[in-house]
């Protein structure tokens, strides 16, 4: 992955182990995803966002503050990093945005087991009169969600940074 990175941040039901996924443009020009930037105790995951941060310049952090992962807001803000937080609304929409790149095949992973199993096991729950992935099954789905903000996040900059965007 070259250029500009979205970072998405979460925190699994258990507490037990935090997701930070990178999302940009892969060689091929389809969004990727890569859970290489951090997987493990949420108690390292300020620490290793804020080196990331400092290397890659990131066009977001997200995290979704109704979620567990709603406890690293202020540890992030203290750290120097303003996360955004998106609604229920972005939620679902995100979810909507990445379930569509996957089907048209505009998404490629790096095969990484915990994002595989995560979307293996994936289910699907209401929200904001849509879906969003279900936090609750068996298998960690904190890179699964992680994935699936960070895209939300690099798709909307891509938007908001083409030229012609705004037309008065």
């Amino acid at each position: 992955m070259s250029g500009e990175v979205a970072f998405g941040v979460a925190i699994s039901e258990d507490r037990k182990v935090a997701s930070v996924v990178a999302a940009g443009r892969g060689a091929t020009g389809k969004v990727l995803v890569d859970l290489s930037p951090y997987y493990g105790h949420p108690r390292g995951v300020t620490a290793a966002l804020s080196a990331l941060y400092v290397k890659h310049d990131p066009v977001a952090v997200v995290v979704n503050a109704k979620a567990q992962s709603g406890t690293l807001v202020e540890p992030l803000k203290t750290a120097g990093i303003i996360a955004v937080l998106p609604d229920a609304e972005d939620v679902a929409v995100a979810h909507g945005q990445f379930l569509d790149l996957v089907n048209d095949g505009g998404l490629e992973h790096l095969d990484q087991p915990p994002l595989t199993n995560a979307v293996r096991a994936g289910q699907q729950r209401k929200l904001a009169g849509a879906q969003a992935w279900d936090p609750k099954v068996a298998v960690d789905q904190g890179p699964l969600v992680a994935a699936t903000l960070a895209v939300w996040a690099f798709l909307r900059w891509e938007e908001l940074a083409t030229p012609g965007v705004w037309q008065i």
